[in-house]
């Protein structure tokens, strides 16, 4: 197809599928809208420059496939269509088949991303599962460690196994364990019952169901909130530190731990 404003042919460069620039080198005069020059004096000469669409090749009649007059070719593979094998894409035109292809390809990329999520979805259950099942192998001092040490988040698999462990020992042993590993958790905090002080560990939080206890460096226990005296009053009631006392400050130290590293 010659270029519509010079009608050269030969000198063009295809700069998009079915685009086409045209290098040609020609006089002024000859270019559509270029002034008239005399024949007498020379005449300047420029690149055409001119950028159209070719819709066929030059040696083809503009007819789509099935026979009917073109409208234009397509941005792919560059054939001649018609309205009934193309449509319009994004702004450009695009064949019939181009179009399927394309639309097939985005149908498995959209299955392939669709099947990444589920795998993904999958294996986030099977770790959650893998976690709430499977245990960890922590000391007793470990154990006490992870429930009543707050400076980091905790996983639940951490947390439940915490428990595993420390409800395995009796309340003496517990105490025991406590004992020796609060030193190194924290300072000593003190507490007031009646005129005395208390000097030792506080097991207590924010969101402990009304209940607080207190271990003295002697290992004596002391309780406060609903199964003792009002904490807001400052009083300590000293309690036999059993089984079931045992059970519950383990059971309000997850619960408090849960809280804090946002598992609830």
């Amino acid at each position: 197809m010659p270029c519509p404003t010079c009608g050269a042919t030969g000198e063009r460069t295809q700069i998009l599928p079915g685009y086409w620039r045209c290098d040609a080198v020609v006089r002024v005069g000859e270019l559509v809208g270029g002034p008239a020059v005399p024949a007498a004096e020379p005449a300047e000469t420029k690149r055409c420059s001119t950028i159209y669409i070719q819709t066929r090749a030059d040696d083809e009649a503009a007819l789509c496939r099935c026979g009917d007059p073109a409208i234009g070719e397509c941005t792919e593979c560059t054939r001649a269509v018609c309205a009934d094998h193309s449509a319009l894409w994004q702004g450009w035109r695009v064949c019939d088949r181009d179009l399927a292809n394309a639309r097939m390809r985005s149908r498995a990329a959209a299955l392939a991303e669709e099947r990444r999520r589920e795998e993904e979805k999958a294996a986030a259950e099977a770790e959650r599962q893998r976690q709430r099942t499977e245990l960890l192998e922590l000391a007793d001092e470990d154990a006490v460690w992870v429930l009543y040490a707050r400076d980091e988040k905790r996983t639940e698999q951490e947390i439940r196994s915490a428990v595993h462990v420390l409800r395995g020992l009796n309340a003496a042993e517990f105490t025991d364990v406590c004992l020796y590993l609060l030193p190194y958790a924290r300072d000593p905090e003190k507490r007031r019952t009646g005129v005395t002080r208390l000097s030792g560990w506080a097991f207590e939080g924010a969101d402990y169901h009304g209940r607080s206890w207190f271990l003295t460096r002697k290992g004596e226990w002391h309780r406060s909130g609903a199964y003792g005296a009002s904490a807001s009053e400052g009083r300590w009631k000293k309690v036999r530190f059993d089984d079931v006392e045992k059970r519950a400050v383990i059971d309000e130290l997850a619960w408090q731990q849960r809280v804090d590293s946002a598992l609830i």
